[in-house]
């Protein structure tokens, strides 16, 4: 178990072009959060040191330890812990803004998603001589740049596509063919890309993209698994307080949790839920949402929401995250849950921000309501709230879940970009789509995990047909997927894993 969180971890600096020294990563084996500990080493690093030193580990984990009286003391001996059966990664919600200015802000939001995904991206060998903007030369031939898209337009003509980029020195024009491999994945706003250029030799012509890089996730990478055969169940949507919430399927999924149902010794082997979001109705979402509602009263949604959660069974290590629906700011990243709401729930259920990064036994779990369905899917030729697994790829393609500012999901002026994915996860979950979707993408398993909410005259209104009352039950020790169709009396599976 050990060797595998040790290659974990040097696979994750290797991603951001970092060698980390023997001493080092014993420091950070022996810590209870390596992986919250080796992220902020990333992110505080000097781009141009390609080293993870034993004193930058032991300056990291003493800005996390409490004061102390005397001089810090290490112990490189100790024995690596074990691996934990829930680890906290990396909460998207980084705390109020600090900026005084609106503007400042988000300069400074923008600026850290551009730092993070041009990490990784720099050090690609199709990206050779790579240059700040402002650094250009036509007379270069080929040169390589990496920048955060501005706009996109069509020549009037051939339809080729040319994109504006910025980056920290400037901006810049480049062609890219309509009929090239660089074409046929569609830019969205704001998104960071790396782009090899060729300069013609006419003056005056723009640079042409000889290929186009995203940050992506690397095809060849460790995954994390589970030592043994431990199982997670995905849910989303549960809408507490609305008339249409599906009583009767939750009823079926809590006996089947208790072992009361068919395959009790599947449902034995279910250590974790994870809900992604919108965990009850809310109060003035929609227009005339009054009239759906159940419980009127925002408080008593979430006082219902414990004590539905208290019918399942106490050993499970249940995760949270809110969504579009729930009492917290709507602006993305979003906070948990305030502690005024929480008083309810049981004791094992751990409240996170929208989005959150977690482990479970060893398994990464990138946990997104998915707002940005509602932009992306505008945005991406073809996509549908039908197909969302298809905008998830999307996220992972750019290693960000909501890049588009300005549109229907609003973002928050963080100093930190809380929606870029970093780590890449070994399961990425959403929900928002009332449907229930299930995919792989480059190891990635791919959930959009299902409402528990039956169709409402607002959802027939937007054309939404809902998927209701699916879990995915996922092996951690494999990623192998069971789906559970709790709408009947007696549940039925398809794939279970074995």
């Amino acid at each position: 178990m050990d060797g595998d969180l040790r290659e974990d971890l040097v696979h994750y600096f290797e991603q951001h072009h970092k060698l980390v020294e023997s001493a080092a990563l014993q420091l950070l084996l022996a810590d209870g959060q390596p992986m919250v500990v080796s992220r902020e080493l990333v992110e505080r690093s000097e781009a141009a040191s390609p080293f993870v030193t034993r004193e930058m580990v032991e300056a990291a984990l003493a800005r996390r330890a409490p004061p102390r009286t005397g001089p810090l003391r290490t112990v490189p001996d100790r024995p690596a812990l074990p691996r934990l059966s829930f680890e906290l990664v990396r909460e998207g919600f980084s705390g109020p803004p600090v900026a005084a200015q609106p503007l400042a802000a988000y300069e400074a939001l923008f600026r850290s998603r551009f730092r993070v995904l041009a990490r990784m991206l720099r050090g690609r060998p199709v990206l050779g001589n790579l240059r700040p903007i402002r650094e250009l030369r036509a007379t270069e031939g080929f040169a390589s740049v990496i920048g955060m898209l501005r706009q996109v337009r069509e020549t009037p003509q051939r339809h080729h596509l040319i994109v504006t980029v910025d980056d920290e020195s400037g901006s810049l024009e480049v062609l890219v063919p309509k009929d090239s491999p660089g074409s046929r994945v569609p830019f969205l706003p704001d998104e960071v890309v790396g782009l090899r250029l060729q300069f013609g030799k006419e003056p005056g012509r723009l640079p042409r993209a000889v290929s186009v890089e995203r940050p992506d996730v690397p095809p060849n990478r460790s995954v994390g698994r589970s030592a043994g055969p431990r199982r997670a169940i995905f849910l989303s949507d549960l809408h507490i307080g609305s008339r249409s919430f599906l009583a009767e399927p939750w009823g079926h999924l809590v006996d089947f949790l208790r072992g009361r149902g068919s395959h009790p010794e599947l449902a034995a082997t279910i250590e974790h839920v994870v809900i992604a979001g919108d965990l009850v109705d809310g109060i003035g979402i929609y227009p005339r949402q009054e009239r759906d509602l159940a419980i009127s009263d925002v408080v008593e949604q979430y006082a219902e929401l414990g004590r539905r959660l208290s019918e399942l069974p106490d050993r499970l290590t249940v995760v949270v995250i809110p969504g579009n629906h729930d009492a917290v700011c709507p602006a993305e990243p979003q906070p948990a849950l305030p502690r005024a709401l929480r008083v309810g729930l049981p004791s094992n259920v751990r409240v996170l921000s929208n989005p959150s990064t977690f482990a479970l036994d060893g398994a990464v779990i990138e946990a997104y309501h998915g707002r940005s369905f509602d932009d992306l899917i505008p945005a991406i030729p073809g996509a549908s709230y039908a197909r969302p697994t298809e905008v998830m790829k999307r996220m992972l393609q750019m290693r960000h879940l909501a890049p588009i500012y300005g549109d229907r999901t609003p973002l928050a002026p963080l100093p930190y970009d809380g929606l870029v994915i970093d780590p890449a996860p070994d399961i990425l979950v959403t929900g928002h789509a009332h449907t229930y979707g299930v995919d792989r993408y480059r190891g990635v398993l791919l959930l959009n995990a299902s409402t528990w909410q039956a169709e409402t005259e607002y959802q027939r209104m937007r054309n939404i047909s809902p998927v209701p009352a699916r879990a995915a039950v996922v092996d951690l020790s494999s990623l192998a997927l069971a789906t559970v169709d709790f709408s009947r009396s007696e549940p039925s599976f398809e794939g279970a894993p074995t």
